[in-house]
């Protein structure tokens, strides 16, 4: 096999790396109003052949999104901090003495974070503690749907929490207390206090009156799952690769079926084989591939209409024969299970600019009445859109709510409570 440095998508790279060093940092980054998209960042400091290819790939398989419209404040502000710190991402290896672009940063990590990390670590297992630091990625036997359920069986246990389902809300009064008219339901409901953890999008309905809500707009795509076996008890079907997966960027064509990346779950998550053979009965103990092909975000952004669920399994086996090389006969006889699943409106793409406006959201949640003190923004519209993001961001916001209701904050101020401070601290 060619060595991986030699393939085309390589040419000219290392240069282009190397001579990062060279590149002076943005001073539009600095003021609170500047940020760029994620593409001009890379395209500025390491040039556009990588910005086109590998930090388009990321971006696919991350967002489901486009690195030239998102927010690299938003999506990347680690690397902005490097830039503006140390004049460089290459030049933060240097000792601070060696840097003649060193400027030492505006924000620093709050003295707390560490004290969160080991409390929290005291409540886990202390096995599973020590794997995280060699740990890259992590799931759940029966899938994210486990934290769910978990959390409302923690909750249905509690003497003074009702659950209501089949009970959305429909209007919300922009007056204290907030009068909620629920779906399906004569009264209204009244409440001291908001934790909206719906989309922002949807929130935006509910609450005009409040800027930005509807300003990102949420990727659609399509994730089919595919199963290789024999149906005796030879070998499976053996990939050509190994590893996670592959991502495709923005510059591979042709791409007629609007993929955005493809996971080898038999590499990536092996102990999962145990429970998907558990859960298929007709795949017994038979050895099996399986696959992950995700397709749409950028490229069904401006689509009227989604494909099925058929067409998105018919795109994905032709994809794994033209991108990966498996064979067609495999594909037909060694098919054992597909489902796709079409979605809409799922990871939203934070737009250029994205910091700025949580920041002035936040301002106003934090100031102006009815909302000050009473309202709470949570979930992946705002300061993340991964799992780790959401629970960390839920976990403070709950904290500094507690202590206000309890009296034990005398700096409510300083404490957040609207869920946006870490949306909008890289501003």
């Amino acid at each position: 096999m060619k060595a991986m440095y030699k393939l085309p998508i390589f040419e000219g790279v290392l240069s282009d790396l190397v001579n990062e060093w060279r590149v002076p940092r943005s001073k539009s980054l600095a003021y609170f109003h500047g940020d760029e998209s994620v593409h001009d960042f890379f395209s500025r400091r390491v040039g556009p052949r990588i910005a086109d290819t590998f930090v388009s790939a990321i971006i696919h398989g991350i967002y489901a999104g486009d690195s030239r419209h998102l927010s690299v404040k938003a999506l990347m502000p680690s690397l902005v901090e490097l830039e503006q710190t140390h004049g460089g991402i290459l030049r933060s290896f240097l000792p601070k003495l060696l840097n003649s672009q060193y400027r030492a940063p505006q924000s620093t990590v709050m003295p707390t974070d560490q004290a969160k990390m080991a409390d929290v670590e005291s409540r886990l297992n202390p096995a599973l503690v020590k794997q995280l630091p060699s740990t890259s990625i992590y799931s759940f036997p029966q899938g994210l749907g486990e934290i769910v359920q978990a959390l409302e069986n923690e909750l249905i246990a509690a003497p003074n929490v009702e659950i209501w389902k089949d009970s959305a809300c429909e209007h919300i009064a922009a007056e204290y207390p907030f009068r909620l008219t629920l779906r399906h339901m004569k009264e209204p409901l009244y409440a001291d206090r908001i934790i909206a953890g719906v989309p922002s999008h949807h929130l935006a309905r509910l609450l005009p009156d409040l800027p930005h809500l509807a300003h990102n707009p949420a990727a659609h795509l399509a994730v089919v799952d595919v199963v290789l076996a024999r149906h005796d008890r030879a070998a499976s079907y053996e990939l050509p690769v190994h590893g996670f997966g592959y991502l495709v960027p923005r510059s591979a064509k042709p791409n007629p079926h609007d993929i955005l990346g493809v996971i080898f779950d038999s590499d990536a998550m092996p102990n999962q084989l145990e429970i998907l053979r558990s859960e298929t009965c007709s795949l017994s103990s038979q050895p099996f591939t399986k696959l992950t092909v995700m397709m749409g975000g950028p490229y069904w952004r401006e689509r009227a209409s989604l494909p099925s669920e058929e067409e998105a399994e018919e795109r994905a086996l032709r994809a794994l024969h033209t991108q990966l090389g498996i064979p067609l006969t495999v594909l037909s006889r060694q098919v054992r299970h597909v489902r796709s699943r079409v979605l809409t409106d799922t990871i939203p793409q934070y737009l250029v600019g994205h910091p700025q406006r949580m920041q002035e959201l936040h301002t106003i949640i934090s100031t102006q009445a009815p909302w000050q003190h009473r309202l709470s923004l949570l979930g992946y519209s705002y300061g993340g859109v991964g799992v780790n993001d959401c629970i960390a961001t839920a976990m403070d916001t709950c904290e500094a709510i507690s202590d206000y209701e309890l009296g034990l904050d005398a700096q409510p101020y300083q404490r957040d409570m609207t869920g946006l401070k870490e949306a909008a601290r890289c501003a």
